[in-house]
């Protein structure tokens, strides 16, 4: 690269990330606040929360780079333009190709991760959320030993400690059993302690006593122990037996699934959908940049230009949004239209590139194109004044 290809390139850079870093931000805190059940309800620390909540950052980059791209190229060619960059760099000699080879490596960089993201990274870190989530789910240490709080463990059932200390030993320990509507058991222990064994994960209570009553009658049996293990397994999880869906899945399972495995066996077209939409990702990002640089790489010198130039940029980026998402998924059941999400996005870039090599321009309405026009001379008045 040369100085000029170093500037173009630095700028549209610093301008992707930028736009990525806070698109992701904005949207990684509205879906972490869904997760804070994770220390209010949970008892996990800070930390987890942050880690866990993390893992679906990938999943957010991914699906924010290609609108990140596009919005970084035409801020880059808008702004130089503006600053009549682009009208120099012609008068120059430079070629419009020439001026764009910069943007199309950030475009190929860009892509290039993406498809890294879909078909490795992102369904590992989909799956590493799910088992951190049954891990969360499982841990009935934290959940239950929140000190002065009644935690409902099951329905009908109800744990309460006084305290905990710190080598993990649970001091005042209430348990009110009401799952057997026929039988009422209330525990009471002085001390207990989380115990995981080969046959389960048990509560070993000591100086204790268990409080029997049915409903309906006035007396109670009261049984009095120094050392009681209470069985926790039925409210605990492994996760080994996790089903993983079809966004979960690696690139070698989706390309060559078990015929035996039960959710391919429920959704083989999911698979077939997930499939074809890690594949063809790269494209669109290469699509959205290529419509870009066919509407804002020519050089102009009114504002009017740019600014209609940009809007017409918005019915090509909808549509195309809009098409590749209903073709990924009319994919699920109709295998046939495979090869239409390819070739949209491979359609676009062409006319793109035709566009920018003068062969083909894309023509508003004459109406549309008067309104806009109008609308961009008050705002031009507007900011002159």
């Amino acid at each position: 690269m040369n100085r000029l290809d170093r500037y173009v390139f630095r700028s549209a850079v610093t301008a992707f990330l930028g736009t990525l870093l806070v698109l992701t931000a904005m949207i990684w805190v509205t879906q972490a606040l869904r997760e804070l059940d994770i220390m209010t309800s949970q008892g996990q620390t800070i930390l987890a929360f942050i880690f866990i909540t993390s893992l679906a950052l990938p999943a957010l980059i991914l699906g924010l780079a290609p609108a990140a791209l596009f919005m970084a190229v035409a801020h880059t060619l808008f702004r130089m333009n503006s600053d009549s960059e682009i009208v120099v760099a012609s008068s120059a000699g430079i070629s419009t190709w020439r001026f764009l080879r910069p943007l199309v490596i950030l475009a190929l960089i860009v892509a290039a991760c993406c498809a890294a993201l879909s078909l490795e990274l992102v369904p590992a870190a989909l799956r590493q959320f799910r088992f951190e989530i049954s891990r969360v789910r499982a841990d009935v240490v934290a959940f239950i030993a929140q000190p002065g709080r009644f935690t409902p463990l099951a329905q009908g059932m109800v744990f309460n400690v006084r305290e905990r200390n710190a080598n993990g030993v649970l001091g005042g320990i209430f348990i009110n059993d009401a799952r057997d509507p026929n039988q009422i058991n209330t525990y009471l222990a002085e001390r207990g302690q989380v115990i995981d064994s080969p046959e389960g994960t048990f509560l070993v209570l000591e100086e204790g006593a268990i409080h029997r009553r049915t409903p309906g009658k006035a007396d109670s049996n009261v049984v009095e122990f120094q050392r009681y293990a209470f069985d926790l397994s039925p409210f605990t999880s492994n996760g080994e037996n996790t089903l993983y869906r079809a966004p979960e899945r690696s690139f070698r399972e989706l390309l060559n699934p078990d015929p035996k495995d039960l959710i391919y066996m429920l959704e083989a077209g999911r698979f077939r959908e997930e499939l074809h939409r890690r594949l063809s990702l790269p494209l669109y990002v290469l699509a959205f940049c290529s419509i870009a640089c066919a509407a804002l790489a020519e050089p102009r010198t009114t504002r009017e230009g740019r600014g209609l130039a940009l809007a017409a940029t918005a019915p090509f980026i909808i549509f195309l949004q809009v098409v590749s998402f209903g073709l990924v998924n009319q994919v699920r059941t109709s295998p046939e239209v495979a090869p239409l999400v390819y070739l949209v996005p491979i359609l676009f870039i062409i006319g793109s590139l035709l566009s920018l090599s003068g062969r083909f321009k894309p023509r508003m309405p004459e109406a549309i194109r008067r309104r806009l026009d109008q609308l961009a001379q008050r705002v031009v008045r507007a900011t002159v004044q």
